[in-house]
Order: C-alpha cells, then sequence, then structure tokens
C-alpha cells in the first residue's frame, strides 16, 4: 500500500503476477486479489494480451496460468519500484 489502505492497480498486477508462478486456476488468482470479479477480468486480461501469463491446456480439471518469463521480468520491475516508493 503506498497511500492509504487501498491497493494500487500495479500492486494488484503484481499479486495476480505472484499468485500465478505456481500454475493455478482463474478461480484461484481471483480469490488471491480479493477484488470484484468485473475487475479482477480487466487486469487478467490485460495480464494476458501482454503475454505476463499464460494458459496452458492439459489439466484434466480445467485451464491453468502461469507467469511468463517477461512476467516475471515485469514483476521483478514492480517490485523494484515498490521497494523504492516505500
Amino acid at each position: 500500500m503506498i497511500f492509504g489502505n487501498k491497493r494500487s492497480e500495479i500492486e494488484i498486477l503484481a499479486q495476480i503476477l505472484t499468485s500465478a508462478k505456481n500454475k493455478v486456476k482463474k478461480t484461484n488468482l481471483l480469490y488471491s486479489t480479493n477484488i470484484s470479479y468485473s475487475n479482477f477480468i480487466k487486469y487478467f486480461n490485460f495480464l494476458l494480451e501482454k503475454e505476463f501469463i499464460e494458459e496452458k491446456d492439459g489439466n484434466p480439471s480445467g485451464k491453468i496460468y502461469i507467469t511468463t518469463e517477461k512476467g516475471n521480468n515485469f514483476l521483478d520491475c514492480i517490485n523494484t519500484l515498490l521497494k523504492e516508493l516505500i
């Protein structure tokens, strides 16, 4: 939290990318961010479009998502920025 008690968009993106490092389903990503579904979809689609996370098929219980190398680099940048701001 940079200002007050609300998370910034960057912090939410970082939370999704961190959670997706462990190959998770979309529902688990939603729960990890603790935001509304409509807001989550905006962040999730942004990360997919920018190729920061990718969809993996082949799991019998549904699609799973994982942070890409590009996403890990972005997450490192976010964490560096947040450390400087806090």
